[in-house]
């Protein structure tokens, strides 16, 4: 018997990924908004290939709401109408378009000037996470492999990436990223109580989870979907446009959630990717303020963009003025900033960029993407 076998026709050049597109956008303003600046926007892709039903989770854009308002509970509003509230389905889906999140106070009164807050590093976690983010998670974390390393426990845990059932190229991915430690430690005595089995820091098994390595920083790192609770499970809903290839595959595909992650942990991660990836208009006006911006034209602190004081002691709460005076002064140094690099281009010099948009997620997001992200009307 020989030992060789006929040559076999290799397999066709696979066809390129299909797309999830999306030209439309839910955009959330402040009452409050003299101009065409959105305090949330999210990319609103069809629910199924093909399906024509496009939205976006009610409850997300609530809870996001809810988040830049300080933990404040609200309601969405249309043209004066009321659209959605705390006593809506959050698994409806919000079509596109443009609308009002206005503030509703204790008692039922409608808060039309509320505070907003500038960062997610200034915002203060609430007590109680909202309830549709409550449960699931293991009282005390299961045992996991004998492993030291954490990441290297997670991954023999989970042993595929809990998105896409893939065994190969596994990554640790933090849901509560580790950076944040000196935040987590501020406000331990809120985050202890979420549930689950507390922990003395980020590196923990309850705040990692596998996934698929082209999927950890440059895709979930990067806010281009969230993972959110929804219809009973927790989902992966995609916010952004930059990755409609993965979106056609797993927009609101179930995800496989070790019960070893503590819910609160999602609601953290959420809350970051709706500061640093979600609301470009905070985005401007928290980089305007940092101290490393300088003097100059553009100035960087809140004498520079001027208005009176907000009249709250808290720093980190902005009247929506403030925002709208700030994202002008954003406006000024990008724009100087383009003129700089297009002077120093055509003599053939060095191009510059601000030390500000280094040290400030937003500040790098909004001005990479300037063009695209925000909507002006």
């Amino acid at each position: 018997m020989s030992s060789l076998l006929p040559a076999v026709t290799a397999h066709p050049l696979k066809d390129p990924l299909p797309l999830l597109d999306t030209n439309s956008q839910v955009s959330i303003f402040h009452p409050k908004a003299s101009s065409g600046l959105p305090i949330l926007e999210f990319h609103a892709f069809p629910s199924a290939p093909g399906s024509g039903v496009v939205g976006v989770p009610v409850g997300v854009v609530l809870d996001a709401c809810f988040v830049l308002a300080g933990n404040k509970q609200g309601e969405l509003h249309l043209q004066q109408n009321r659209v959605a509230g705390d006593d809506s389905d959050p698994d409806a889906l919000l079509v596109p378009g443009m609308y009002h999140f206005v503030v509703v106070q204790p008692g039922g009164a409608l808060d039309r000037d509320y505070l907003l807050c500038e960062s997610f590093s200034a915002w203060t976690p609430p007590v109680s996470i909202p309830a549709r983010w409550q449960g699931g998670e293991a009282a005390i974390a299961p045992p996991l492999p004998d492993i030291s390393d954490v990441s290297a426990a997670v991954k023999a845990d989970d042993k595929i990436c809990i998105m896409t059932g893939a065994r190969t190229a596994l990554q640790a991915s933090d849901i509560v990223p580790k950076s944040e430690g000196a935040w987590f430690e501020s406000h331990f005595n809120v985050l202890e109580g979420y549930g689950g089995e507390a922990d003395t820091d980020l590196d923990s098994v309850r705040n990692e989870v596998a996934l698929r390595a082209d999927l950890n920083k440059q895709v979930f790192g990067q806010g281009l979907f969230l993972f959110v609770p929804y219809a009973n499970d927790v989902v992966a809903v995609f916010v952004q446009d930059a990755a409609e290839d993965l979106a056609y595959e797993y927009h609101l595909r179930v995800v496989n959630l070790p019960s070893r992650i503590r819910r609160g942990y999602l609601f953290i991660r959420f809350a970051w990717n709706i500061f640093n990836f979600c609301a470009p208009g905070l985005a401007a006006a928290a980089a305007s303020n940092d101290e490393d911006v300088g003097g100059g034209s553009g100035g960087g602190n809140d004498e520079d963009v001027g208005g009176a004081d907000d009249g709250d002691s808290d720093s980190s709460l902005l009247t929506y003025d403030r925002v709208e005076a700030r994202f002008a002064v954003f406006e000024t140094l990008d724009e100087e900033l383009k003129r700089s690099n297009d002077l120093n281009t055509s003599i053939g010099g060095p191009t510059h960029k601000s030390p500000r948009w280094g040290t400030h997620l937003y500040g790098r997001k909004v001005m990479n993407t300037f063009d695209d992200i925000l909507v002006r009307s």
